[in-house]
């Protein structure tokens, strides 16, 4: 995505938490005026190329976009190795697993809110409201965000985001009632992660939630078409994720 990094500043800043220091990836276009921030937080696999190529398209179009390793606590750079075709899938995902299941939706929320402050600190940064955008395991991310601050997210959407409606006290779904914001979900059509069942209950529960939402199934897809590193990449499927993202931001930041 060479077009989008000859038109960005790229950084990476550490951020105090109450667990530690949660290293963050920072992408804003060059030019020196204040920008609407967006928060993008990444699938299980970790902060890495794919990831950042998507935080400087978005980027590029006018935001200020901040990527957290929200790994901080096991790991500073941890990305996962080959997950499919390849001698060390099973290796490979149980160290995924490992730095997945360290963290909960109360720790990822705490880590949102230091992340906010630091927002509000940033010169760079235009006052006012956020802007979301999580992958996989983070798209239940965006939901919990979205409840624990509903007073700074304008926004969210969510790709093929698994665990929505997950059978534990802070699970997405239990907290649907506690949103304000606009929030976007798409998923895959063929997604053994996320099954259509799965996606059929949640938004039984989002037709009782008191914001605005809208849910897509994306046909032909896989869990992952997104990510250019996939092998389920499906390059017109991602290329739609981005105009629907960029338009939601529009709308609201």
């Amino acid at each position: 995505m060479a077009g989008a990094s000859n038109v960005v500043i790229e950084s990476d800043v550490d951020i105090a938490t109450a667990d530690g220091v949660m290293n963050t990836y920072r992408v804003r276009p060059r030019q020196a005026v204040p920008y609407p921030a967006v928060v993008m937080l990444t699938d299980a696999a970790g902060v890495r190329t794919a990831l950042r190529d998507i935080a400087r398209r978005i980027a590029a179009a006018g935001y200020v976009v901040f990527v957290p390793n929200l790994y901080y606590r096991t790991s500073r750079d941890f990305v996962a190795g080959p997950l499919h075709n390849h001698p060390d899938v099973e290796k490979n995902t149980a160290e995924m697993t490992r730095h997945r299941t360290a963290i909960g939706y109360p720790d990822v929320s705490r880590d949102i809110g230091a992340l906010l402050d630091h927002i509000d600190a940033d010169r760079s940064v235009r006052p006012g409201k956020v802007g979301t955008v999580g992958y996989c395991m983070s798209g239940a991310y965006i939901v919990t965000t979205a409840a624990s601050w509903p007073g700074r997210i304008a926004c969210g959407a969510s790709f093929y985001g698994t665990r929505l409606m997950a059978d534990v006290p802070q699970a997405p779904w239990r907290r649907l009632g506690e949103i304000e914001a606009e929030l976007y979900f798409a998923f895959a059509e063929f997604d053994s992660h996320v099954p259509l069942d799965q996606v059929a209950a949640f938004k039984a529960h989002l037709a009782q939630a008191p914001f605005k939402s809208t849910v897509d199934i994306v046909p032909g897809t896989g869990h992952g078409y997104a990510f250019a590193d996939s092998v389920t990449y499906n390059k017109p499927a991602a290329e739609q994720h981005f105009q629907t993202v960029l338009a939601l931001f529009r709308r609201h930041l």
